[in-house]
């Protein structure tokens, strides 16, 4: 059984079908997103629709960023909407028609709100790693960390952690377009939003394959 990991997708959906079409994943295998589905790229409701018509697959994971909580917190409680507007980029909401966000918002299907707060989890650990959107004190358990710590934590704040787990974890984007190695903490937001791309990574064999903006995939090794 393999373990393949997806990172911050933003709404660019030829990117995330391309890297589906490539990746040799097996029913048996476990396929984890990170998180980060929504804010900044052209196709969110797309890329949602696909989620949603994913999570139906076994052994699929579902991790909530910063960025989906943060258009959850937007929905659900109305004062926080200017936080959302001010970091989810131009006409975040324009893949849902015509409008303003705020009236935009309303338009979003209840299948993608059940997705974002119900399907979707902060965490998932396994005996060898743990997988988070953005990061987890050292000397904490995922159980223990708080949400805001998972989603918020950049990588510079990375350390070994004391269970001797690989994390793996996205949110820091890479300007570079390549995956951050620091030994005890690997990263694959490599940069979709900013032109470079989304990564899939194969656990333990260290493969990974990336797509650009336009669909275009590479292949590489890590370790």
């Amino acid at each position: 059984m393999s373990i393949f990991v997806i990172g911050d997708i933003h709404g660019y959906l030829e990117a995330l079908d391309a890297l589906l079409g490539s990746i040799p994943i097996r029913e048996e295998d476990v396929l984890i997103f990170l998180g980060d589905y929504v804010n900044k790229g052209p196709h969110v409701r797309e890329v949602l629709n696909r989620l949603v018509e994913i999570s139906a697959r076994p052994n699929t994971v579902f991790l909530r960023g910063n960025h989906d909580q943060m258009l959850l917190d937007a929905h659900l409680d109305p004062p926080k909407y200017s936080i959302w507007e001010s970091l989810a980029g131009d006409s975040p909401l324009a893949s849902y028609g015509d409008g303003e966000s705020g009236e935009l918002i309303h338009r979003i299907p209840e299948s993608h709100w059940d997705f974002l707060g119900r399907t979707c989890v902060d965490f998932f650990e396994t005996g060898r790693f743990i997988f988070v959107h953005a990061g987890i004190r050292a000397h904490l358990s995922p159980a223990e960390e708080d949400a805001d710590h998972l989603h918020w934590l950049t990588l510079s704040m990375a350390q070994s952690h004391l269970s001797n787990r690989l994390v793996v974890c996205g949110h820091s984007a890479q300007a570079t377009g390549t995956i951050a190695d620091l030994g005890h903490t690997i990263c694959i937001d490599t940069g979709i939003t900013k032109g470079k791309f989304l990564t899939c990574l194969e656990l333990d064999a260290f493969n990974f394959w990336q797509a650009s903006q336009d669909g275009a995939v590479t292949r590489g090794k890590l370790r």
